[in-house]
């Protein structure tokens, strides 16, 4: 196998590029950053999670597959591959003039690294060359995502926390970012004095001039908020805006909470009703298929 450097397509990376199997991977950063053993092993890896073979499944969603391998390596201890579907529907309209989803993810974790905001580290990304799908290997975070944390923390830390992201979110948005998937699960608590964030999942993720609005910031608010979380009350809920309204003007505070109140409630009723309706709808299916049994 022979080795070389180049850009990586519409990135603006210098890194490590290896076609095989239908796909394009690339290592970013420099040559040496890996052994040879430890390249070889993400690039097998990553085709186990491409195929579906790999013995780790973390989780389906709607546009994507995770998996987790562990290597026995210091240079990578253990990572999470995510395999992203092809883009369906008019949105491939959207993407024709775009750089691929791996290379803006790449590209706004270092915007987001170079202002001070905890992300992971990018091992590989990958495209398929025909097929439309893509590759993202991140290292595993060291912590644990915000909803499991917030089920483990004693009630003093839990409120130190939670004000601290609130407060994390803050610089996160007058910074100029909007993330795209601002859920409890796509938050890292790494530390806890000073509490410390990871955000992960920045597929959406943008640097924009909309972060200077209202709306798409309390939009954020309201996908950190929404989850019915087991433990969590309005009162949490309260902490983090409090951590978070700190940040900016106080002559807005009132009114913008009482806007992000009224559509995280809205949000709420909205997700409450389409779960009775998925319930109903499968208490409907399940005496058909006895009465079709019988």
């Amino acid at each position: 196998m022979t080795w070389r450097k180049m850009t990586w397509r519409m990135t603006g990376f210098d890194g490590v590029p290896l076609t095989r199997g239908g796909w394009t991977f690339f290592i970013p950063g420099d040559e040496a950053r890996f052994s040879e053993p430890v390249r070889e092993s993400l690039i097998d890896s990553a085709l186990a999670a491409i195929d579906g073979t790999m013995a780790t499944r973390i989780r389906r969603s709607r546009h994507a597959e995770t998996w987790f391998e562990h290597f026995d390596s210091r240079e990578a201890p253990g990572a999470y591959f995510k395999v992203l579907d092809p883009i369906r529907g008019l949105n491939r309209i959207r993407w024709i003039f775009k750089r691929t989803r791996a290379a803006h993810v790449a590209s706004i974790s270092e915007h987001l690294r170079a202002d001070g905001v905890g992300v992971p580290e990018i091992l590989l990304l990958g495209v398929e060359r025909r097929g439309g799908r893509e590759i993202i290997v991140t290292a595993r975070v060291n912590g644990s995502n915000f909803a499991r944390h917030l089920k483990r923390a004693k009630l003093t830390s839990r409120r130190v926390v939670l004000r601290a992201l609130g407060a994390e979110v803050a610089r996160l948005h007058r910074a100029g970012y909007i993330h795209g998937d601002l859920t409890p699960y796509n938050i890292y608590v790494t530390g806890l004095e000073p509490p410390q964030f990871v955000f992960i999942d920045h597929e959406r993720t943008r640097r924009t001039i909309l972060s200077r609005f209202e709306r798409p910031r309390m939009r954020n608010l309201v996908q950190l908020g929404q989850l019915e979380l087991a433990g969590v009350t309005n009162t949490d809920r309260m902490r983090v805006w409090c951590g978070y309204a700190a940040a900016f003007s106080a002559r807005r505070r009132r009114a913008e909470r009482r806007r992000v109140a009224a559509m995280l409630a809205a949000r709420m009723a909205m997700e409450r009703k389409a779960a009775a309706v998925a319930t109903r709808a499968s208490a409907s299916v399940a005496p058909h298929r006895e009465a079709s049994g019988s």
